[in-house]
């Protein structure tokens, strides 16, 4: 039998797939209004609309440092300091034309590169009685000061002495040093405390050193020097902990030498106190 004009055998008309589709399309199209209302509300709540960085931060506003920032503070700033409050703001320039004279502790300010090698004069072992007299590479300390002219001069020896030399004398060796090496030059003079040793290098059957000691000889090589044209500069201030002895976060393994970082602090210091 024929079927009826605009039906299929499943009885759906043309009219009515309109329909469904119109449904359809009506539903969509309520469901995508509904969904960008919905997510229009979260974005508003939750983060601020985008905006473009066109112009620069006001010239008068501070820049920002982040806690923890291994960048170094302008050496020109003006924002105070304790004296005993270390620092790490040294200008190597500062140095170009300075001249440091000492023993191990003091190679290894070029050894680390904060000083170039012209500006250091310093051995193993050397000692006040032996200074002007060593020869370092080929070079005396008197040859090293004519030719290189310095107009500063940092004079740290002792530590290898204190423990075996009485103290006195060792100061007056200092001071006789200190007497020579003014009649070689017009640089101005300073004599730097020699640091402290931790409580364990004190402890240690391998060196004669105590903090006693070392604090009765700078005692002595202050006094020793106030007459003379240099200026005695106390570096301990800043090396010791409470209790006077060398603060551990600067000394090496044997209690005695310097860290890396510590030669940072010291020359701070002696920029600070010599500028």
């Amino acid at each position: 039998m024929a079927q009826k004009k605009g039906k299929n055998k499943f009885g759906i008309t043309p009219s009515m797939i309109f329909l469904n589709l119109l449904l359809v399309l009506i539903i969509c199209t309520v469901c995508f209004f509904t969904y960008n209302i919905i997510n229009g509300e979260d974005n508003t709540s939750s983060e601020p609309p985008f905006t473009a960085v066109t112009s620069a931060p006001p010239e008068t506003s501070a820049p920002a440092t982040a806690a923890g920032s291994t960048e170094k503070p302008d050496s020109n700033s003006s924002v105070a300091t304790s004296d005993n409050e270390p620092t790490l703001d040294f200008d190597k320039d500062y140095f170009s034309s300075s001249l440091f004279i000492g023993d191990s502790i003091s190679t290894g300010l070029s050894l680390y590169g904060f000083l170039d090698q012209q500006n250091v004069f310093a051995q193993q072992g050397l000692a006040p009685s032996t200074a002007l007299d060593a020869d370092i590479d080929g070079v005396t300390l008197s040859d090293k000061i004519a030719s290189f002219k310095p107009k500063k001069i940092f004079v740290m020896l002792g530590t290898n002495s204190v423990g075996y030399a009485d103290n006195e004398t060792l100061a007056g060796n200092m001071k006789e040093l200190v007497e020579k090496i003014s009649a070689l030059t017009k640089a101005k003079i300073y004599v730097v405390s020699i640091p402290p040793v931790t409580q364990e290098a004190e402890k240690s059957d391998e060196n004669a050193l105590t903090l006693k000691d070392i604090t009765d000889y700078n005692t002595k090589l202050k006094s020793a020097i106030s007459g003379t044209s240099a200026t005695f500069i106390d570096l301990n201030s800043i090396l010791s902990d409470k209790d006077g002895y060398f603060n551990a976060d600067y000394a090496e393994m044997d209690g005695i030498h310097f860290m890396g970082k510590t030669y940072e602090v010291m020359l701070s210091y002696l920029q600070k106190h010599s500028s």
